[in-house]
């Protein structure tokens, strides 16, 4: 319960090689109340992108974004009532990482350069 990590797909690492920090490396992750949370790429192959507490990503998409109560699943029907799919992730130039929502379908034409 309360564990959560945001899935990265690969053709984001090959688009946009250097994105994010190596594995395992920790950086700043602001959520849109302004609160900055301690993050990092996980997982074989840099898949995923999780917080340290991991609770602090899950309180913040799962009980603040989607409003579920513990144990809730979050679907794709939810997230489609809500209008969004993903997140976006922003870098500033001192290396500080911003997330928030993104609106259905916005991954896409993202990825598709569109």
């Amino acid at each position: 319960m309360g564990e959560v990590y945001i899935p990265i797909p690969s053709e984001i690492h090959k688009q946009f090689p250097g994105f994010f920090p190596s594995r395992d490396v920790h950086f700043n992750l602001t959520i849109p109340t302004g609160e900055t949370f301690n993050a990092k790429v996980c997982q074989d192959n840099s898949k995923a992108l999780m917080t340290d507490p991991n609770k602090a990503l899950s309180d913040w998409l799962l009980r603040r974004v989607f409003n579920l109560k513990e144990g809730e699943l979050a679907t794709i029907e939810k997230m489609n009532e809500l209008g969004f799919d993903s997140v976006i992730i922003q870098k500033d130039n001192n290396g500080n990482y911003k997330i928030d929502k993104a609106k259905s379908n916005s991954y896409e034409k993202f990825i598709s350069n569109e």
